[in-house]
């Protein structure tokens, strides 16, 4: 079988991209249903990953409407950075970055370079000096154990939150965004990540003394299981943090938990959505994983070493291959989402058979590098 040009698949993702545009305005969409995109009002944790998109194609084709769509859809997460801070939460990075910072990337745009760094003040204040890490998640329900809970709570997610942080430092030259970023790193590096370079999905400390209490599970089978979406947002975030550091025990570890998520994987390019259920052949799989993986894996193979970068570059490749003639919607042109079979949250049975916003864009993302056709904003 003849394997598709990295250029056919990004045509397949900026046509489709720009039949979404059209039908979208400017709402921000999260997940799919029958093959509809859904809309969040405010921008959920994901709305940042459709104006990313948007840039992605605008990058790769020249053609300003995909910047205009972009960023008229950022409109409502400007509105939410400064009259609604208060409803967000660490994923601040996925929002603003994809968004305002990757427009002042590609554009120069200085309006987006100043609402990036508020964003990035946003975030930094959610910084607990105690334990030494970020805060993920608001307290939701004052008096609820879990969201009380909160105050102390890290998930894994947040590695992939940390360029924002980076990219304030370098274009403000303000140490405490660097220094936040590094030691929350180094505590998930001892707290979240265990001995066999798996995932803990969160880990909780107390918020008053900093002290560590210990790894749990919400979007994961159980609290010793290992999330295979988020160890693909470990290697990822590890990874960009040694491109901004330099500092060897990032790349590292970053080394470690993508062979470890291979060890897992074996030959299969699409894992289920946990690495630890006990019947995998007859749960959901994930292809927002493979997604995230496969891009952060491409992005890993830019600093190491041969033979290691051709074994982490082809792997990607045919990971990226499969999602692409397997996976894809390129013979449903009816499906607004580009990759199926994707599982946002398996325990709370939301979305586990679906197009996800994120996974569509890691896949843009992996497609677009491939074919030479973007930056990366991280």
């Amino acid at each position: 079988m003849t394997l598709a040009s990295y250029e056919d698949m990004l045509t397949f993702i900026t046509v489709k991209t720009a039949k979404n545009a059209e039908r979208f305005g400017n709402q921000l969409p999260t997940a799919t249903v029958d093959g509809e995109y859904q809309f969040a009002q405010d921008g959920f944790w994901t709305g940042g990953f459709w104006t990313g998109m948007l840039l992605l194609c605008y990058e790769a084709t020249n053609n300003e409407d995909f910047l205009y769509s972009a960023r008229g859809a950022s409109i409502t997460l400007e509105k939410r950075l400064y009259e609604q801070a208060l409803t967000l939460d660490h994923d601040i990075g996925f929002l603003y970055q994809l968004s305002f910072v990757a427009d002042y990337k590609l554009t120069g745009n200085e309006r987006a370079k100043t609402i990036g760094l508020d964003a990035a003040d946003q975030l930094l204040q959610r910084y607990n000096a105690q334990g030494k890490f970020i805060q993920a998640w608001n307290v939701w329900t004052p008096g609820d154990l879990f969201s009380e809970e909160n105050k102390g709570r890290i998930i894994i997610d947040c590695m992939y939150n940390l360029p924002m942080l980076m990219w304030a430092y370098e274009v403000s030259g303000r140490l405490e965004y660097y220094e936040a970023a590094v030691a929350h790193a180094d505590t998930c590096a001892e707290t979240i990540v265990r001995q066999d370079d798996t995932t803990f999905h969160s880990y909780v400390f107390d918020p008053e003394t900093g002290a560590r209490i210990g790894g749990r599970t919400v979007q994961g089978y159980a609290d010793d299981s290992c999330w295979s979406r988020g160890q693909a947002w470990a290697v990822g975030g590890y990874t960009y943090l040694y491109r901004y550091t330099k500092d060897s025990k990032y790349l590292k570890l970053a080394q470690r938990l993508a062979d470890r998520y291979l060890s897992l994987t074996g030959d299969q390019d699409v894992p289920p959505w946990d690495f630890s259920v006990p019947n995998p052949g007859q749960e959901p799989l994930d292809t927002s994983a493979a997604a995230v993986f496969a891009a952060s894996l491409l992005e890993l193979a830019t600093v190491v070493d041969k033979p290691l970068q051709e074994q982490y570059q082809q792997r990607a490749e045919k990971i990226i291959h499969t999602l692409y003639e397997h996976y894809s919607t390129k013979d449903h042109p009816e499906h607004e989402g580009l990759l199926l079979h994707a599982c946002q949250h398996r325990t709370q049975g939301e979305f586990i058979d679906s197009s996800l916003i994120y996974g569509d864009y890691y896949f843009a993302e992996a497609v677009a590098f491939l074919a030479g056709k973007t930056s990366k904003y991280w």
